[in-house]
């Protein structure tokens, strides 16, 4: 269940890294920001912390202000990098993967650890910008979440 806190921030609900790489992103995320499952997905870290990520809407991004940074890393945008494997462009992290019919994408454990987190992490996954919705595992709103009852839990 999503819930609204204090300051107006929307948390959707809160999602486990698995031992085997695998990360469940929330539904009403996805819709809000229209991501189709069985789709590919780009993964970004974030400016204000340095454990966790952003999914990013791809069909937003050519009139958004980070048109110019995607612009420089066509690799991502046309998906010719590997699957999971991180580029690194003006101190953030990108990378790519596949999100199923299950809501889950999966990473090696070596891309988690350049995003700042590893299996066993809790992260809360929260409306961000028009562009993007976050899943952070620190970060001012992490205490703030924790005092949230009945927010769902992914595990």
């Amino acid at each position: 269940m999503a819930v609204t806190a204090k300051n107006g921030k929307y948390f959707y609900a809160w999602s486990k890294i698995l031992p085997d790489g695998s990360f469940y992103l929330p539904d009403q995320a996805l819709q809000e920001y229209h991501i189709r499952t069985d789709s590919k997905v780009i993964l970004m870290s974030g400016r204000n912390t340095a454990k966790g990520f952003s999914v990013v809407c791809k069909e937003l991004i050519d009139n958004s202000p980070l048109a110019k940074v995607f612009a420089s890393l066509p690799q991502l945008r046309s998906f010719s990098i590997p699957e999971g494997e991180t580029i690194s462009f003006k101190e953030r992290v990108f990378c790519w993967t596949y999100l199923g019919s299950n809501h889950y994408i999966q990473l090696p454990l070596q891309t988690w650890a350049e995003f700042g987190v590893n299996p066993g992490d809790k992260l809360l996954s929260l409306r961000a910008t028009h562009l993007a919705f976050n899943n952070l595992a620190d970060g001012p709103y992490i205490e703030l979440a924790k005092q949230v009852r009945g927010m769902t839990v992914y595990e």
